[in-house]
């Protein structure tokens, strides 16, 4: 046999001193041959006082633990092994084992080298995190349990509010029917304006509800045609569609997961934006088209999360934003325009945000003041 390139023994144990694991060794019958200066540090044993003394004997505590004395085993028959970190286990609380057999230039294993690497920063840091994510779990369960019982609140209070507004409405209309020519101008005009200020009432109390289920989202989704969605959503505009002669342009959609009835509130909820903010005499045309694009170009996502996204778009020429006005539009209650020229309760697009979101998406507005508007609805896709 040729020994010209052999290592010098001198050398291998000056590799195996430098290791900044803990290295020892052992040979068949388990008699330690080999443990590095590393190891001498951690446990303050030296390499004189092992060499040659069974393991052990050395180290009852091995023998009770099943896992190292199973590895042990495998690697005398030739088999590389691990074992994971255990807390309060002996050389395994910061540390996981690696077992590889020792053989001779014949292929026979004559020992077996444990090498010990430290993972302690690891376990710490992955104890935290459980810890940490145990906290969120805990917070987030009561978050939704409060959001449920708030979605609750304001259902039942938004549906039992609707009837009693719905009989002052009706007690104020038979009183203008009956006793309407008694009554002097202003009365009249009085009593309009309450019927108006009740049916303002209305629309907001059927908005809350919607918000507080689009809030408190949870139903499972199902594959959805968009485009079925869409011709109902048009079918429900149909009056106001032909009260403005209104031309509407609609692109094929695709079929995403999610809740029919969500996704029809937010068509009509957008349809109806585009065709209600319009100037004075213009015939609204709204362009509803499709984009497909990557999670990492969508607005409000993780840089560089790859997820697939549908980009309807539903651009109008009506009467526009200014820009630096696109955030406030999405906001509880706010109104860019006056309230009695356009109407609504100003939680609409609040609520298309929120729908929207819960289909793992969301919503932004791009738009020119007398030059249209652009709602960029970024729905999940499968």
């Amino acid at each position: 046999m040729n020994n010209a390139h052999a290592v010098p023994v001198s050398l291998a144990e000056m590799l195996n001193d430098c290791s900044i694991d803990r290295v020892l060794a052992i040979d068949k019958k388990w008699q330690i041959i080999s443990w590095n200066k590393t190891a001498e540090y951690i446990t303050g044993i030296t390499k004189d006082a092992l060499f040659n003394r069974n393991l052990l004997d050395m180290f009852p505590e091995i023998g009770l633990d099943g896992d190292l004395m199973k590895a042990i085993e495998d690697a005398l028959k030739g088999f590389t092994c691990f074992v994971p970190s255990k807390p309060g286990a002996f050389n395994r609380h910061y540390y996981e084992n690696h077992f590889i057999p020792l053989k001779d230039n014949d292929g026979e294993v004559f020992g077996v080298m444990n090498i010990m690497h430290d993972v302690a920063h690891r376990v710490k840091t992955e104890r935290q995190l459980e810890k940490l994510n145990t906290t969120l779990t805990e917070q987030n369960r009561r978050l939704e349990k409060a959001s449920a019982e708030m979605a609750t609140f304001i259902n039942i209070t938004g549906n039992d509010l609707k009837e009693p507004v719905r009989k002052v409405y009706s007690s104020l209309e038979m009183i203008a029917r009956n006793d309407g020519l008694r009554l002097s101008d202003p009365s009249r005009a009085a009593l309009r304006r309450m019927q108006s200020s009740l049916n303002r009432i209305n629309l907001l109390l059927d908005d809350m509800v919607t918000l507080a289920a689009a809030n408190s989202f949870t139903a499972e989704f199902s594959d959805i045609d968009l485009n079925l969605v869409m011709d109902e959503a048009l079918e429900i505009m149909r009056d106001k569609i032909e009260e403005k002669q209104a031309r509407v342009q609609v692109a094929k959609l695709p079929v995403i997961p999610g809740s029919k009835q969500m996704l029809q509130y937010l068509f009509v909820n957008l349809l109806d934006n585009a065709i209600k903010f319009q100037p004075d005499d213009n015939i609204p045309v709204v362009a509803i088209t499709v984009d497909y694009i990557t999670g990492n170009t969508v607005p409000g996502t993780i840089t560089g999360y790859e997820k697939r996204y549908v980009c309807i778009k539903f651009t109008d020429n009506g009467i526009g934003f200014t820009q630096t006005d696109a955030d406030k539009i999405f906001g509880m209650f706010e109104k860019l325009n006056p309230r009695k020229k356009y109407g609504g309760s100003g939680i609409g697009l609040t609520i298309s945000q929120k729908i929207a979101e819960s289909h793992g998406g969301y919503i932004e507005a791009k738009g020119k003041e007398n030059e249209g508007a652009t709602l960029l609805c970024y729905l999940a896709l499968p």
